[in-house]
């Protein structure tokens, strides 16, 4: 399983639909004579843009030729998809002066995004380099900031002073950047004095030390731009006098000036945890003044929407929701949410206790968690993980810094208390101010949760083998504990598991199996509900199959093989006390258009024909899928079409799917969005659940719990790409999320359905009618149609309004509907 397609074939030929015309923008005076035109050069990665890949690239970047039509779309042009950077090493052939450099890109349509740095690396021996200066920075100050629609760029400077034989261009791509194109690169010839000169240019390391830090610093350098930009904006809105407006911008300013040198010592270890460093903590103590003299009191509780992005710039309302309120069953888990606001200039050491509810001050079934502010690989700060606060002496402790709002997130996981409704309070002292006291109900419901629920839920966590993507062997036990306290109950494994075999090479009908990667695989998820395997065996039709004794596909010895293969899977399960149909097998990754299904068809037929109770799961992201081939829905038990397909491509999309289950296939529910973190954990996370309610769907799946694109959680600066995890991972620790939280939810939404049609059937069976009944009937029929109905809440990306009530709404109903029955 992989992310799903974002390749921008199309996208590049809307160009001219969109703009009307190319732009490009006014190329500046040359700077003198080019002395790396029909120059040698390497390239680093190759490049793997497909529509301009081509033998040519070796020589097009210094032939002196640049690209006038659509730039991705031309052969003269060099891209990379997914690259963090380029480096492009031109040899001058002997040490030069060099004066300045160019280099021609183009980005502003179809998702492609300028460099953020293009740093100039110069060296006299090959080895030992000298960084001469960010490219892009200079070029700004003469010639203005980018574009901000599609152009063609030339990137120059005439304002270097160095030497060198070797030239490297490093073109660093904005954290997260899906491509990155280059048609020419230039060296400028400078003053032969420059060759006697000391040498010019800090020393480097190596590009990929320069890529480390220079992303973070451009990154951060981001960071600090658009929160200074934003605190002016929220000052000259601020409905203040003009003296204190005045006053402000003018401390705004001396900050300013302190942020512009911040980021110099900025390095690949940073944690991008707000405030990033003392200078951008002063900028929000800049906004806690503005707090204050918009009337706010030196420290405040607000109660927010549980689900509701934040917003990390601007006057926070003084008044909130009355009051937090919890509904839960035991042994389910459930949250609440307050904010903690600081208009002094100290740091605030808050101390939290709870009064009146069961358990008080500190309760066992209560986990408080501190929630920072983190920046993301697309400079949107958000609230969203769940570092667990600080707990002694029957309290808990977070810090509130001046200016920056501090969320407090609760969790309640009640199992041993007494049903009914409790009132109480959230209790926070703070210095010598008066406490803040936040009223909190919770009430208790007479149901116990079920130990083991019905959704199947999973993530393709790949956790055989000792883990993939951001599952360490360092961090795998505590991603373990913290999948199956989440319902995680359909875990995946790779090929692996399955692929470890040997035939009798004198009786094919034979085979060896080595079960120790899947023995060790199923020891990790011990009662699970169903075993999902990714094969990846669907090559291409008619291919041989080597670890098939070179079976052809397709033939009759190719299905032999296969069914002994399954078959003595099938054995060993059972010995493990696994039944055949809690193994369900992925054989071709999310086929689509142009797919080629010979090998898939001939892996399901071979298996289907061996033992018929093994599961074929299949994820199809045909655009229109009743012009796929029948035979690949005919050959599945499973069908797991993508979410966000389905509420895209309208009521012809579902009514195929649902056609398909009216023929006997389970329905499933997949989404494989990113990032992960931008995507709203209620419409996205939260309401794939009811979307699977109300279809009949019978599973839940998201790419990826595990992804986080080869990049800390805690920094994104440095992800190839999404992340798509909705856990905050790094290479040791595993930490709560609230996208992750939100599942758990889900998984517990869907089941008071499963409870609420389990006590109609009951209550039919008993003879029973009546209101409450006929109210149960229709919340089983209607409950999930509302919720998914609700304003806004097709639209999964976080920040965009919505409507984040009803589920709850509904939840409550059908709990107070419960207890009527």
């Amino acid at each position: 399983m992989i992310p799903a397609r974002r390749v921008a074939r199309a996208l590049v030929f809307a160009i001219v639909s969109y703009y009307g015309v190319l732009a490009s923008a006014a190329a500046p005076a040359q700077p003198g004579e080019n002395i790396a035109l029909g120059k040698p050069y390497t390239i680093s990665p190759q490049p793997s843009y497909s529509l301009c890949t081509d033998p040519g690239d070796k020589t097009q970047l210094t032939d002196g030729k640049s690209t006038k039509d659509y730039f991705w779309t031309q052969q003269g042009t060099v891209g990379w998809g997914s690259a963090p950077f380029a480096l492009i090493t031109v040899d001058l052939g002997r040490v030069e002066p060099i004066s300045g450099a160019a280099f021609t890109t183009a980005a502003g349509v179809a998702g492609v995004t300028w460099p953020a740095e293009i740093r100039i690396l110069v060296s006299e021996d090959g080895t030992n380099y000298r960084d001469l200066g960010d490219l892009v920075a200079l070029d700004h100050k003469k010639n203005g900031p980018w574009p901000q629609t599609y152009a063609i760029r030339r990137v120059v400077t005439a304002d270097l002073a160095g030497r060198g034989r070797y030239v490297q261009f490093l073109a660093i791509s904005l954290a997260g950047a899906p491509y990155l194109f280059v048609d020419e690169v230039e060296v400028f010839r400078g003053p032969a004095e420059l060759l006697q000169r000391e040498p010019a240019g800090k020393p480097v390391e190596s590009a990929q030390a320069v890529f480390e830090q220079g992303r973070v610093r451009r990154a951060v350098q981001i960071r600090y731009s658009q929160d200074v930009a934003n605190v002016r904006k929220a000052i000259d809105d601020a409905a203040i006098g003009p003296a204190a407006k005045k006053d402000l911008a003018g401390r705004l300013d001396q900050v300013q000036t302190r942020l512009d040198e911040a980021t110099e010592g900025i390095g690949p270890d940073l944690r991008a945890v707000l405030p990033i460093g003392d200078a951008h903590a002063a900028l929000f103590r800049v906004q806690a003044e503005l707090w204050k003299a918009a009337g706010r009191p030196d420290f405040w509780a607000a109660v927010p929407d549980l689900w509701a992005p934040s917003q990390l710039i601007g006057i926070p309302q003084a008044a909130s929701r009355p009051r937090m309120e919890v509904h839960t069953m035991r042994g389910e888990y459930r949250a609440a949410v307050v904010d903690l606001n600081n208009a002094t200039g100290s740091i605030l050491e808050a101390r939290i206790r709870i009064e009146s509810l069961p358990g008080s001050p500190a309760p066992e079934y209560l986990t408080v968690h501190e929630v920072p502010w983190t920046d993301t690989a697309q400079s949107q700060p958000i609230l969203a993980a769940l570092p667990e606060a600080k707990r002694g002496q029957g309290r808990w402790t977070v810090s509130v810094l001046p200016g920056l709002t501090r969320q407090v997130w609760l969790t309640f996981h009640v199992n041993d208390q007494p049903a009914g409704v409790h009132e109480g309070k959230l209790v926070v002292e703070a210095g010598g101010a008066r406490p803040l006291e936040v009223p909190l109900q919770l009430r208790i419901w007479p149901f116990d949760f079920p130990r083991r629920t019905t959704l199947h839920l999973g993530g393709w966590s790949y956790t055989d083998g000792g883990g993939t993507y951001g599952v360490t062997p360092q961090n795998l036990q505590a991603f373990l504990r913290h999948m199956q306290s989440h319902f995680v109950n359909s875990p995946w494994a790779s090929s692996g598991v399955m692929m470890g075999f040997q035939f009798d090479p004198n009786d094919p009908s034979k085979i060896e199996l080595d079960t120790k990667r899947m023995d060790h695989w199923l020891a990790q998820w011990p009662g699970a509900k169903r075993y999902n395997v990714f094969l990846s065996v669907a090559h291409y039709s008619g291919a041989i199959v080597t670890s098939l004794g070179g079976a052809r596909i397709g033939s009759p010895d190719f299905s032999r093989r296969v069914g002994t293969w399954i078959s003595a899977w099938v054995r060993h399960l059972k010995t493990k006390g696994i039944r055949p149909d809690q193994l369900a097998l992925l054989i071709h990754d999310e086929p689509h258009e142009g797919s080629d299904l010979g090998p898939f068809l001939a892996w399901a037929k071979a298996i289907r024909a061996a033992e018929p109770e093994v599961v074929i799961w299949e994820d199809p992201t045909y655009q229109d899928p009743a012009k796929a081939p029948p035979e690949l829905f005919e050959a599945c038990d499973v069908l797991c079409p993508n979410r966000p397909m389905w509420l895209a491509q309208g009521k012809s999309f579902a009514e195929f799917y649902l056609q398909q289950q009216k023929q006997g296939r389970t329905l499933e529910s997949y989404s494989c969005s990113g990032p992960a973190k931008l995507l709203d954990p209620y419409s996205y996370h939260r309401l794939q659940a009811w979307h699977c309610w109300k279809f009949g769907g019978a599973g839940s799946f998201f790419w990826a719990f595990g992804d986080n694109s080869g990049a800390s959680s805690w920094c994104e600066y440095f992800a190839r790409g999404g992340p798509f995890t909705p856990l905050f991972l790094d290479d040791r620790t595993v930490t709560a999320g609230k996208h992750m939280e939100a599942i758990r939810e889900s998984v517990e939404d869907y089941e008071y359905f499963v409870m609420l049609r389990s006590a109609v059937e009951r209550a039919k069976a008993a003879g029973k009618s009546g209101p409450a009944l006929a109210t149960a009937e229709k919340l089983l029929v209607q409950g999930a149609e509302a919720v998914l109905n609700a304003e806004g809440v097709s639209e999964i990306r976080w920040h965009e309004p919505k409507d984040r009530t009803q589920a709850d709404a509904v939840r409550v109903q059908i709990l107070e509907t419960l207890e009527n029955l």
